[in-house]
């Protein structure tokens, strides 16, 4: 298991290269998987403090920035890429092993879904079923787990449009480095979203302190959770 803290620390930029899969059809997701892996390594890294330029060979992936995710610094072949970033990728992300040799590889298991795209659907939920489950385990996104991440979205944005009216806190720093812990070791992103849902019902935790840590761990997840601010605030979100 790649442990970020570990092997991605240095100076000058760090260069992520996602192989995009050619896709089977329009309910494989795994390639919009892989780009999602990298731009979610990438934030990790950049929430450090180290800058990140990223590549990626491939088909191209439609709706990407509808799913949240960074568009990539270079396109083409790996030494294209290499050429374009000012050197080889350290760290190769793709759907099957990479047999190109250099740097640290992580594979992404498949993604589909197991239904139409409904054409109302919010694309972020898509990202936040993705965010629910570790990268290197295959799943399949149901309608309900789709509609269900609707919801809850639009919940979390309104509490935390809510929260942003309430007097400013600190952010909750043991749950925030618990967060970061988990994501610098294996990109656990399902335990950051579980974290900020006890946090959520967390009586004890003033407004300002749950909106500090929504908005920052937000940084990661890139789900805007954070849009709906200067709406007015939710019934509740003061506690």
């Amino acid at each position: 298991m790649l442990r970020i803290v570990d092997h991605l620390v240095g100076r000058g930029p760090l260069r992520i290269c996602a192989h995009v899969p050619r896709g089977q059809g329009p309910d494989d997701l795994t390639g919009p998987r892989v780009l999602l892996t990298a731009d979610l390594l990438a934030r990790v890294v950049e929430l450090r403090g180290r800058p990140v330029l990223t590549g990626r060979t491939g088909p191209r992936v439609p709706d990407t920035a509808a799913l949240g995710i960074h568009p990539a610094d270079a396109e083409g072949t790996p030494e294209e890429i290499a050429a374009a970033l000012g050197g080889p990728a350290a760290v190769q992300v793709s759907a099957r092993p990479y047999e190109g040799g250099g740097g640290l590889s992580l594979r992404v298991a498949e993604a589909a879904r197991g239904a139409a795209k409904d054409e109302g659907e919010d694309a972020l939920a898509v990202r936040f079923v993705l965010l629910e489950q570790p990268y290197h385990q295959p799943v399949t996104i149901t309608a309900e787990a789709v509609e269900g991440a609707q919801r809850l979205l639009a919940r979390w944005r309104r509490a935390v449009a809510g929260w942003a009216e309430q007097p400013s806190k600190p952010l909750v720093a043991d749950l925030e480095r618990t967060a970061r812990e988990g994501l610098e070791d294996s990109l656990d992103t399902a335990a950051v979203v579980r974290l900020l849902g006890e946090l959520e019902k967390d009586p004890g935790t003033p407004a300002g302190a749950k909106f500090e840590t929504f908005a920052r761990l937000d940084r990661v997840l890139g789900l805007e959770l954070t849009r709906e601010i200067g709406t007015a605030p939710v019934e509740g979100a003061g506690a």
